[in-house]
This record gives C-alpha cells, sequence and structure tokens, in this order.
C-alpha cells in the first residue's frame, strides 16, 4: 500500500523541499492555466470584459488544454496517476463560474469607488461628452458626460466590436434617463452599463 500511495502522490508532494527542477516541471504544467485564470478574472473586472485580456487568454487557455490532454495521454506521465491531475479543470471550471458572476467587477469598484465618485463629481455640468482619456481607480475613463445629476463614464477597451461598456452614476434610480442597451446595478447610486451600436 506504501508504494502505490507513493506512486499516486507527484514527487513535489512527497518532499518536504522539492529541488529546482521539480518547480519548474511543476510551473510548465500549472503555469498556463493559472495565466489564462488571471486574465480571465481581469477581464470580467471591466464592465463588459476587457477584450484585449479577453483576446490574451484564449490562446493561453487552449495551450493549457493541450497540455493537459498530453498529460493524460503520456503513458508514463507521473501526473496522470495522481488526483492533482483534475486541479487543471478545476482551475478552469472554477474560473469560468467567477468570471461570469458579478464578483470580479464588483470587487474592482469597491477598490476604484472613492475616485470614480470624486472624478465624477468633478466633472462640469454639460450636455456634451469630454474625450479625455484618464486613469481613475483601477478603470482607464475614456469618455465622461455629466447632465442633470447623472454621470456616464466609459471606460477603455471594454464591449465588443460595436458596444461601449462603463459606469454610470444615476441618482434616484434614473436608469431610463441614460439612453443605453443594458443597465446592471453595481451598488448604491451606480450602474454598470453598456451601449450596442449595431
Amino acid at each position: 500500500p506504501a508504494r502505490v500511495l507513493r506512486m499516486l502522490t507527484p514527487s513535489v508532494i512527497r518532499h518536504q523541499a522539492p529541488n529546482r527542477s521539480q518547480w519548474w516541471r511543476l510551473g510548465l504544467v500549472f503555469g498556463p492555466v493559472v495565466i489564462s485564470a488571471v486574465l480571465t478574472l481581469f477581464a470580467a473586472a471591466y464592465p463588459g470584459g476587457h477584450h484585449l485580456l479577453g483576446l490574451f487568454a484564449v490562446p493561453i487557455w487552449l495551450l493549457s488544454g493541450l497540455i493537459w490532454v498530453s498529460l493524460l495521454m503520456t503513458r508514463d506521465s507521473r501526473y496522470r496517476r495522481s488526483p492533482w491531475i483534475i486541479a487543471m479543470p478545476l482551475i478552469g471550471a472554477f474560473t469560468l463560474a467567477l468570471a461570469n458572476s458579478p464578483v470580479p467587477m464588483r470587487v474592482a469598484f469597491l477598490i476604484s469607488e472613492s475616485a470614480l465618485t470624486a472624478y465624477s463629481q468633478s466633472l462640469p455640468e454639460q450636455d456634451r461628452v469630454s474625450f479625455r482619456e484618464q486613469r481613475v481607480g483601477l478603470f482607464t475613463i475614456e469618455t465622461a458626460q455629466r447632465w442633470g445629476g447623472i454621470t456616464r463614464l466609459g471606460v477603455a477597451n471594454t464591449g465588443g466590436t460595436l458596444e461601449k461598456c462603463g459606469f454610470s452614476h444615476v441618482p434616484e434610480g434614473r436608469t431610463k434617463d441614460l439612453g443605453v442597451s443594458t443597465v446592471n446595478h453595481v451598488i448604491g447610486d451606480w450602474y454598470a452599463t453598456c451601449t450596442n451600436y449595431d
């Protein structure tokens, strides 16, 4: 039984202090899936998604899948016989579930809320849109507009080809005055909004 347990357990787990080559192999196996998961969650933190981060994440997800399949197909692979082989698909499933929830965007917004509120209050009341790129909290604001107490902030690199997303501060729930395609409540008087131009 002890011999079987040693065969099922990767060498990284068996030894207290893995040597450099073991860390290198472990990084080669799990590195791509961790990088793609981080990129996906960062992309999901933007209203409508950050399309550039999403584009970078796709090929790394494909590489992760190829690595996982090759580990399963290799006859003498130590990972094939290890319970750690399920870690890669579990990371992928957890990332997908989290990215499709409002959690990443809400966390990023909460970190940036005070900066976004101060920035929106500093804007003059005017009908026209201001095209001035500025870093506010974790987000790059590329368009801003404030009128009648409502503020719309367009976030750079969000949405799709014919879609623009951002945040809107709407007091008293006057979301019908926004004239956008989708409105999702974030916190307080703040909403994530997207406008479709197709």
